[in-house]
């Protein structure tokens, strides 16, 4: 079984499941001088209205084609801000956490790597402050080679609620060699609030305004999903909250299967997961650097994230168990 001593002080990166992807975006990134721009397009033009119609005035000598044209525009225009983008209809978020118990408080180490390399650690520490709450606290960074050409160095706090499996706040900070990112992110029952601030930046931030319910940060995803009965087969989709944007999150069971982890073969779940981004029409488009993942949680009673791995658009990269303690 797993070596249950670590030598590492408590701590995480940044939640697993897609989160180890997202560090390696990162890493990749800024080892070979690549740096994705993300620009919104520019604001619609705004929707124009009829004005009020006066009999015998405006449509006195107009034909009964253009009344017919206006009542069209109208009706159009209300049949559109009601539809709903067809992939609404596949979430299966509504129907609430699963009955598979949450894994006790635990502090966890992990390894990433890519192509080969040894790239970064990441420290996690789950556990539960409260009754009706649990709390991540991890941090992780570039280490060894990788650190003299990419530094890294990341801090994450989440807090959950512990009966629904939905998020409530988290908080994220990234230093780099020359600048300091912050992420705040509030999750409310409809709405979801994030601020994400570069220092130094000569432009104040902006929030980031997303209307829509449920949506779940790294954590709560992955909490919410090995909550389900995972039966072979079985999809799960979701909403996701992830670099300040929000993401449809497919996850899929491959099946069991047995993955060796420091040298002792271990039982577990093999899950396959795709993103898309959601964009401000509500609207999926591809990850431009995510083209697919794959992931085992231990097959007993922790469903404890074992490997991570994530084809990206320099390769493939991972994030591995290394050590873990139960309290």
């Amino acid at each position: 079984m797993i070596d249950e001593q670590r030598s590492r002080p408590p701590i995480f990166i940044a939640t697993l499941w897609a989160r180890a992807s997202w560090l390696f975006f990162r890493i990749a990134h800024r080892t070979i001088q690549i740096r994705a721009l993300h620009r919104q397009s520019g604001s619609d033009l705004p929707e124009k209205r009829p004005t009020g119609l006066r009999h015998n005035t405006y449509l006195g000598d107009r034909p009964p084609v253009w009344i017919f044209a206006i009542v069209l525009l109208i009706t159009g225009d209300a049949a559109c801000a009601d539809e709903k983008p067809d992939w609404i209809g596949l979430l299966t978020s509504d129907k609430g956490p699963g009955t598979f118990a949450a894994p006790p408080a635990m502090r966890l180490g992990y390894l990433f790597g890519w192509s080969g390399i040894k790239a970064a650690t990441a420290d996690i520490h789950f556990f539960s402050p409260t009754r009706n709450t649990f709390e991540v606290d991890a941090s992780g960074g570039t280490s060894g080679f990788p650190r003299t050409l990419f530094r890294l160095d990341v801090y994450h706090q989440a807090t959950e609620n512990k009966n629904t499996l939905r998020p409530i706040h988290f908080f994220q900070e990234e230093k780099y060699r020359q600048e300091i990112v912050k992420t705040n992110v509030d999750f409310e029952s409809d709405c979801v609030m994030g601020l994400r601030e570069k220092i130094p930046s000569d432009h104040p931030s902006k929030p980031n305004v997303f209307k829509f319910s449920p949506v779940f940060d790294m954590t709560t995803a992955l909490l919410w999903v090995r909550s389900q009965p995972l039966a072979d087969g079985d999809k799960e989709s979701i909403v996701v909250w992830a670099s300040n944007a929000p993401y449809l999150a497919t996850v899929r069971v491959i099946g069991r299967d047995t993955i060796k982890i420091k040298g002792q073969n271990q039982n577990a779940i093999r899950l396959d997961l795709t993103l898309k981004k959601i964009d401000k029409k509500m609207q999926l488009k591809d990850h431009k650097l995510f083209k697919g993942g794959r992931g085992w949680l231990s097959d007993d009673n922790k469903r404890i994230p074992l490997r991570i791995e994530a084809d990206i658009f320099i390769g493939y990269v991972f994030a591995e168990l290394e050590s873990m303690q139960l309290e």
